[in-house]
């Protein structure tokens, strides 16, 4: 275990980089608290108003007509956790910025205990990744969560450098590194990387506990052409299923 260890001792001080701005390092926050200071029509956190206002719509790929949100799903209580980095991107995010309903159901969703959509593109699409756990979605839902590095829609994201700099996308990071991923390598969460393991401080191939970085397409879906990549598939499936019932 020690390369997983000193992956995530990389991945720890990545994320200290990544936390200090105006000359100072920022303290652990609590990302639930975080999100409660948007208000429900807002689609900027006032956190990142001021990067975002330097930086303006400069070919980022972010659609800043939809509301943000990092995580779905029961966050707070999951026992497992699907990591990515930033969510897709549907024409249904824009109804939902400018509906109530849509509003109300995002605020609902950034307390972190709310269950993954149990309709419409995005539930299809994490359906599509958590099939392989052999649970149904229904169970899925109330189970599983995902969090992601960034919080604002997006269908083609290419600026890592914007969401490095965006004090919402820093607050996921440290939240994981200090809460989450602790808590896996505890095996009192299973927590699965599915996209941009670097960018969480995380080296592919590693597992530590219940926190597993596969190998994966670009899709987040994990690969199995390898032997070593079978296994590692084989050992997620049972830890996410001990989570499940057990945790």
């Amino acid at each position: 275990m020690a390369g997983a260890s000193a992956s995530c001792g990389a991945g720890r001080r990545g994320a200290a980089a990544l936390n200090t701005w105006n000359g100072q390092a920022a303290m652990t926050i609590n990302i639930f608290r975080f999100w409660k200071k948007i208000k429900a029509h807002e689609t900027i956190h006032p956190a990142d108003q001021e990067v975002f206002g330097r930086v303006g719509q400069r070919g980022h790929g972010l659609d800043l007509r939809c509301l943000p949100c990092p995580f779905g799903g029961p966050l707070k209580t999951a026992p497992v956790v699907l990591l990515f980095l930033s969510p897709g991107f549907d024409r249904s995010d824009l109804k939902d910025a400018r509906t109530p309903q849509g509003r109300r159901r995002y605020v609902l969703q950034r307390a972190g205990l709310q269950p993954l959509q149990d309709e419409g593109p995005t539930s299809k699409w994490l359906l599509s990744r958590t099939k392989a756990f052999g649970i149904d979605y229904q169970t899925a839902r109330r189970k599983i969560a995902v969090l992601n590095i960034g919080a604002y829609h997006s269908k083609n994201f290419a600026d890592h450098a914007l969401l490095a700099a965006l004090p919402s996308s820093r607050v996921s990071l440290e939240w994981a590194q200090d809460v989450l991923f602790p808590q896996a390598m505890r095996k009192e969460r299973a927590v699965v990387c599915l996209r941009a393991s670097h960018f969480w401080g995380l080296a592919e191939g590693m597992s530590h506990g219940f926190l597993f970085v596969p190998s994966v397409t670009r899709a987040g879906h994990m690969k199995k052409s390898s032997r070593e990549q079978q296994k590692m598939r084989q050992d997620i499936i049972r830890a996410v299923r001990t989570a499940i019932t057990k945790l």
